[in-house]
């Protein structure tokens, strides 16, 4: 082929990747260019150029996923796991549900780089383990002396951890749904934005919904899920702790701490 063609392929596999639900496996197309990228490097790196001009980075290639891509404060073409949440006033709470998945699929450090390491977790699952930390912070400061009231001039300020605790993990409305208010429906709306990405494949309707993730997945907590979702919730300030002495679990918020939210691993923040 000549420069023009590989140019043309080239940007068509950055298209590919763009694309929701598309794959090697399910594209000749796109295995093709997979396999190009992978034994021609004249080929690699001018994918990498068009990438570049559309403000993204090249993280990954990989057989099954294909062209992994992220992003750059500039772009408006990729999507990373925080765009996924909807702008409400649960915003916060559906980060603390988005990061919870993104700990509970990857308990230890390593799993972050093992092309074979799957996550498989539910609904229920990732709920009453929420719970549970939450319920540890709250018992760890009611031991403690601190004053844990939202501050007087921030009425609606309060910690997430309350938050959740505050509602009912399930229930049913009049007309036998399950309230979208409840933290399972959070944490499904959580999943549910991860599916429709492509991030996450649907299992079964077990425990409120089973999931399993995918390459595509890993290498976006890896490389920036995580530190997004961390900035925003400490920007938001709805995060906050007590100053001095904040419990292991808490997560990192308020602007004074947003460098080292940002550098927490997720696999720090439920362990």
């Amino acid at each position: 082929m000549n420069r023009h063609e590989d140019a043309a392929e080239a940007a068509r596999m950055v298209a590919l990747a763009m694309a929701r639900r598309k794959a090697p496996a399910r594209s000749g197309e796109y295995a093709r260019l997979v396999q190009r990228f992978d034994t021609e490097p004249d080929f690699a790196q001018t994918v990498r150029k068009v990438a570049q001009g559309f403000e993204l980075t090249v993280l990954e290639v990989h057989p099954l996923t294909g062209l992994v891509l992220g992003t750059t404060p500039e772009t408006d073409f990729a999507v990373a796991v925080s765009d996924l949440v909807p702008q409400t006033a649960d915003r916060p709470l559906y980060l603390l549900a988005q990061l919870a998945i993104a700990a509970m699929a990857f308990p230890r450090p390593g799993d972050l780089d093992d092309d074979e390491h799957v996550g498989r977790l539910s609904v229920k699952q990732v709920d009453e383990e929420v719970r549970v930390l939450a319920s540890t912070i709250e018992h760890r400061l009611a031991q403690t002396d601190e004053n844990i009231d939202p501050p007087t001039d921030q009425p609606g300020l309060e910690g997430l951890w309350r938050a959740y605790l505050r509602r009912n993990a399930t229930g049913k409305t009049q007309t036998d749904r399950v309230p979208r208010s409840s933290t399972r429906a959070l944490v499904k709306k959580a999943f549910t934005h991860l599916e429709s990405h492509g991030f996450v494949r649907k299992l079964s309707d077990e425990d409120a919904g089973t999931y399993v993730t995918n390459v595509k997945y890993r290498l976006q907590v890896r490389d920036q899920a995580a530190r997004d979702m961390l900035e925003e919730l400490a920007a938001l300030g709805v995060a906050a702790l007590p100053a001095g002495g904040a419990p292991d679990h808490a997560l990192p918020s308020g602007d004074d701490h947003l460098s080292s939210a940002a550098a927490t691993p997720v696999t720090d923040l439920f362990s």
